[in-house]
């Protein structure tokens, strides 16, 4: 590992496009997979699940995990992702989703696996985790139809290495959200940033469950190499995360991961390199204490009330 993280070094935020496609051999044995499942009419509207295959246990919990590649190119083929939390006792659901030009925003439920649909932890990478706080955070579009409050029953979040507002200097940032927003009849110019992950969020009305780290965790992480846009919108964020929460001032759970740069902190899960994979399991295995916990309470409210009832 030490002339990976030497090469890392030197090469710092360095990486080509493509770089984030990674290749990895079959899962283990003890992993079951299912391939290729089909959740939208698109043909990449689709995904990998991978779960413990003795583990008959139901309720299991569930990440769902979304690739990065700038909106532009990546797939669902970090299979090391897949296994290493199989492996753990969660079932690993790996998206595919519609890329530029034809983008489009999507989540699905898996259906395998034995997964409690109340403990999905949803963990995106790069553009793929602002796909995710745009889908969370998209009630901040003042235009948006309808107007009711997004709130999906999930756990808790991981954004790592999430471009939460756009460099709109940039030729391919450019690009692909003129075909993203231009086709909605928007013009580029006065809504690059509202409708970006930080613009929305900034946008939420004030009591928002999006906005109480008790309701929704949020893990932000980044990398010792970071690219300037992304380590830029990060610390950003974090502040913006801190000033709104509920109550004011609660920090959401932050990590600057030592000796990686964008991508190769995700290619490292599930290697002898298990800092980064280690850190984020401990924060799934509280995100799902968490829902115990309230999942007992909702129950001795309950177990209460029906005594005193018993009373009358």
């Amino acid at each position: 590992m030490e002339t990976i993280f030497a090469k890392i070094a030197q090469e710092t935020t360095k990486f080509d496009l493509g770089d984030e496609e990674p290749l990895y051999p079959k899962s283990l044995d003890s992993i079951g997979a299912v391939k290729d499942e089909q959740y939208g009419p698109a043909e990449r509207n689709r995904l990998d699940v991978f779960f413990p295959r003795d583990d008959k246990t139901k309720g299991k919990p569930v990440v769902l995990f979304v690739h990065g590649g700038g909106f532009l190119s990546g797939d669902k083929g970090w299979t090391n992702v897949g296994w290493s939390f199989a492996r753990r006792g969660f079932v690993a659901v790996l998206a595919n989703y519609r890329l530029v030009p034809n983008i489009f925003h999507n989540i699905a439920v898996p259906k395998y696996g034995q997964g409690s649909p109340d403990k999905v932890i949803l963990l995106g990478h790069s553009s793929g985790g602002a796909h995710i706080a745009m889908s969370l955070y998209a009630a901040g579009d003042p235009k948006r139809t309808p107007k009711a409050l997004i709130f999906l029953p999930v756990a808790g979040v991981f954004y790592l290495s999430v471009p939460f507002w756009f460099d709109r200097k940039k030729p391919v940032r450019q690009k692909s959200f003129a075909i993203i927003w231009i086709g909605r009849g928007r013009s580029l110019g006065g809504i690059l940033q509202p409708l970006s992950p930080l613009g929305l969020f900034q946008s939420l009305s004030k009591g928002s469950p999006l906005l109480d780290p008790e309701r929704l965790p949020a893990y932000i992480g980044s990398v010792k190499w970071e690219i300037k846009e992304t380590a830029d919108a990060t610390a950003t964020f974090f502040n913006a995360h801190r000033e709104r929460s509920i109550p004011q001032g609660t920090l959401p759970t932050f990590h600057v991961q030592e000796k990686h740069n964008h991508i190769s902190n995700v290619f490292s899960i599930g290697t002898a390199d298990s800092a980064q994979g280690e850190r984020l399991l401990e924060f799934m295995q509280s995100c799902v204490a968490n829902i115990d916990q309230r999942i007992q309470r909702t129950i001795s409210v309950i177990s209460s009330l029906a005594q005193n009832v018993e009373h009358y």
